[in-house]
């Protein structure tokens, strides 16, 4: 789930490149079985040892145990670099930031990892049918795919956020006639935590909403939800997009989050509306954790899923 903020994938790749040697192993390895998983070295974020949906997931869910693990970072340059070194075959990274085309994202086919769709949050006090239609329009039109391609500009090309939106937008055909809807209204589209995504999608509402009438402004730089979401509650920002699965977790972490986006977004609606906050639609795309093997890994084990990694090791 998205609970960490990614780390750049840049330049800040090949200063890690050196630091890798000093990646420590958690040691827990050699008791899989004679599976393709008990061959290979997984690279992990460093809380992967307690995570429900990390190690123990993949042993409880899948059956799987590898050779052995080594803490990397979470989703960043150290596990990309490790991943294409070969220190690692198996590493876990964010969906929308797997830019390498020699890696490969196994299917989560029994869904360990719960569904983090994209969804706009707005409150009560200031939705209307109007921005309900325009965030909802762009959601509509995001996958992970083109999430990622975005992200891929903003993260590694440097191509600012505004361009970026600005482009999509167009390629969309989401502009709309401008008008006069929102005038002498003000909306503040706020970022938490500032993942690539957010930022991009604060300055897509930005952009569309202002060519409806709106006053828009945006706070970019709050760092957690622990911070965004008391600022939406208290009206210091307006709307902001978030994850199902992470989102609900963060409001009860006690919710029955699951691999169906369908069931996390009656969580959160649930979770939300008593607190005056609407959850427009998910989008198609989804930010989450995805395993990731080489492409060619996956064409010497014959892997396309995560379960492809218990069978029997030939």
């Amino acid at each position: 789930m998205r609970h960490h903020r990614r780390y750049a994938l840049g330049a800040a790749l090949l200063a890690l490149v050196a630091l890798f040697g000093a990646a420590c192993s958690s040691g827990s390895g050699g008791s899989g079985g004679n599976t393709i998983a008990s061959t290979l070295v997984f690279g992990a974020p460093p809380d992967c040892p307690t995570n429900p949906v990390c190690q123990i997931g993949l042993k409880n869910t899948y059956g799987i145990v590898f050779k052995d693990v080594k803490k990397l970072d979470f989703g960043g340059a150290l596990t990309v670099s490790a991943l294409k070194s070969g220190s690692v075959q198996v590493c876990e990274l964010f969906s929308t930031s797997v830019y390498d085309p020699s890696f490969v994202v196994l299917q989560d086919d029994k869904h360990l990892e719960a569904a983090d769709n994209l969804v706009p949050l707005v409150r009560k006090a200031v939705d209307s049918s109007d921005i309900d239609t325009i965030l909802n329009g762009v959601m509509a039109k995001l996958t992970t795919d083109n999430v990622l391609a975005m992200n891929k500009q903003y993260d590694i090309d440097k191509v600012n956020a505004t361009t970026v939106a600005q482009n999509f937008i167009q390629q969309n055909g989401l502009m709309g006639t401008a008008s006069s809807t929102g005038a002498g209204k003000t909306l503040t589209v706020g970022v938490s935590s500032s993942f690539n995504e957010q930022i991009i999608l604060a300055e897509m509402f930005k952009i569309l909403l202002q060519n409806a009438g709106y006053t828009v402004n945006t706070q970019e730089d709050i760092q957690s939800r622990k911070v965004s979401d008391p600022a939406l509650l208290s009206g210091q920002i307006d709307i902001k997009v978030e994850y199902l699965a992470s989102e609900s977790i963060e409001n009860d972490p006690k919710a029955k989050v699951s691999g169906d986006p369908n069931n996390n977004e009656t969580i959160l609606k649930g979770l939300m509306d008593s607190k005056g906050v609407d959850v427009l639609n998910f989008s198609p795309a989804a930010d989450q954790n995805v395993f990731v093997v080489t492409k060619a890994t996956a064409d010497k084990y014959a892997l396309s899923t995560v379960s492809d990694l218990a069978k029997t090791a030939s």
